[in-house]
């Protein structure tokens, strides 16, 4: 990866997010200052920046780069994070749930139309079963939906 935005002779800029850490910056300084040629280096937190000042007769701009390149990809090169990765929904698990999704959403839709039909005719019995069944239905639609719900 290429963290240098500016370089001409005798300067080079640095900019990366990582850069806002004060800590990092200080440790990259300590790094960078160490480089053959390198006369002052400094940092903005602020910004993520960090410019570099090296003398130009003592080495060329290609040279400069690519040791500063390295010198930043050992600070800056993202480390390995040993973390259990999240169990995928394999595509069986996701067809099952949209199949049942459907069915739920045909099931929903007709015992609401049974149930309003059912109310009109006086029968409330049966408008209450309907409307439990209807309530069921949509318990299973929302579970199928259960990420989407709060964002």
């Amino acid at each position: 990866m290429n963290w240098i935005v500016s370089a001409v002779p005798g300067r080079i800029r640095i900019r990366d997010t990582r850069l806002r850490d004060a800590a990092r910056q200080e440790r990259l300084g300590a790094i960078l200052a160490e480089i053959d040629g390198v006369v002052e280096v400094e940092g903005n937190p602020r910004t993520g920046s960090m410019l570099l000042r090296y003398t130009p007769e003592h080495t060329t701009r290609v040279e400069m780069e690519a040791r500063v390149s390295a010198a930043v990809g050992t600070e800056l090169a993202p480390q390995p994070v040993a973390q259990e990765p999240a169990p995928a929904r394999t595509p069986r698990r996701w067809q099952r749930d949209r199949k049942l999704n459907t069915w739920a959403k045909y099931g929903m839709l007709g015992s609401l139309g049974v149930s309003l039909a059912l109310a009109a005719a006086g029968s409330k019995k049966a408008h209450a079963a309907t409307g439990g069944l209807f309530l069921g239905l949509l318990g299973i639609h929302m579970a199928v939906h259960r990420r989407h719900l709060f964002k």
